[in-house]
């Protein structure tokens, strides 16, 4: 049987109550993503149907939840024609769980009870899970916008409620919200809010300045900075003095990913011009902007060979893996992580 496996579409999902799947996955390292998605779901099935009695919404981040689940799916449906499930963090379900929804989705393909909406932050399920709802459901992979798409949600917003942002203005949100829309849509809804009464409804530079925080503090860029320079003692310092704000760590190793990603372009044959599109597709930046990127990286490539590169991108899968799993508040794992990147040999 066709596995039915699609990427992410253009604007919202077009659903169709009456002929749905008895089962969608959604996966995303992003999970702003998903709760976009998750919003977009619950718009959808408004006044459709009794979300007191024939709705319910588990993370299996938390404990406890396999006992509602098993209450939900006894329970009939009281006063809708479906029942509908969504499930969080799927993957972090116990696999005996797992195997009660692989069992129950090939029969609603004709009996129409119940339909799950599943997220996943890496599509690794059960296998006999996946099987199921590759063969009888959706698998939807959810990519992160690129900043060109932000560029085009913000002009349309912004022109159809009676504002104008200035370009400065623009690139500055975007770039602040570190290509996020779920965040580019609430800060975008904080300066709506802040100039929505004025007579000129311009935004400009300064305004997103004040109102619109970072996602990430500026200590992280000069951490960055620190390791593309191979500078392991000033990389230890930046690094205790960015812990004591609680950063993130995985917002680090993107950070440290792209970095090195455009370093590899670099030494690539096409060199600063593949550098030049690849930091585009993330950071929606004037070609000046760009171009100062362009040369501080070319200046960085020199400090780190081709192969040592190679071997950075598989530290930093190692300890983004670590983290995701629940060690990210461990400051010295971070610290063993910075050491490995500078010390890195072949």
């Amino acid at each position: 049987m066709k596995k039915n496996i699609t990427g992410s579409t253009k604007g919202p999902e077009k659903f169709d109550f009456e002929n749905l799947k008895p089962c969608y996955l959604y996966v995303s390292a992003d999970e702003s993503m998903l709760l976009d998605k998750l919003e977009e779901i619950r718009g959808f099935l408004r006044n459709k149907l009794d979300f007191e009695t024939d709705f319910m919404e588990l993370d299996f981040s938390e404990d406890g939840i396999e006992e509602q689940y098993d209450n939900f799916i006894t329970m009939p449906s009281m006063f809708s024609a479906r029942k509908f499930m969504i499930i969080e963090n799927t993957d972090k379900a116990p696999v005996g769980l797992q195997k009660k929804i692989a069992g129950i989705i090939p029969a609603e393909v004709n009996e129409n009870r119940i339909v799950f909406f599943l997220t996943s932050s890496r599509g690794k399920l059960a296998p006999v899970l996946m099987k199921a709802i590759e063969e009888y459901g959706t698998v939807k992979k959810l990519n992160k916008p690129l900043a060109s798409d932000l560029k085009k949600w913000l002009d349309g917003r912004a022109s159809g409620d009676g504002l104008k942002f200035t370009d400065d203005a623009r690139e500055l949100l975007i770039e602040n919200v570190n290509a996020d829309p779920g965040l580019l849509k609430r800060e975008y809804s904080k300066l709506y809010d802040y100039i929505c009464s004025e007579d000129h409804k311009i935004i400009n530079r300064d305004m997103v300045d004040n109102l619109v925080s970072r996602v990430y503090s500026l200590k992280i860029f000069d951490l960055v900075d620190l390791l593309g320079q191979r500078d392991k003692a000033g990389s230890i310092k930046a690094l205790a003095s960015l812990m004591k704000d609680e950063q993130n760590p995985i917002g680090l190793i993107t950070l440290i990913h792209r970095m090195f990603k455009s370093m590899l372009y670099i030494k690539s044959e096409s060199g600063s011009v593949s550098v030049s599109g690849y930091i585009e597709k993330y950071l929606n930046a004037s070609p000046y902007f760009i171009g100062k990127l362009v040369s501080k990286y070319i200046k960085f490539s020199g400090n780190y060979s081709h192969e040592e590169i190679i071997r950075i991108f598989d530290i930093l899968n190692r300890y983004d893996i670590s983290f995701r799993s629940g060690n990210a508040g461990d400051k010295n794992l971070l610290k063993i992580m910075i050491s490995e990147i500078v010390d890195v040999r072949t």
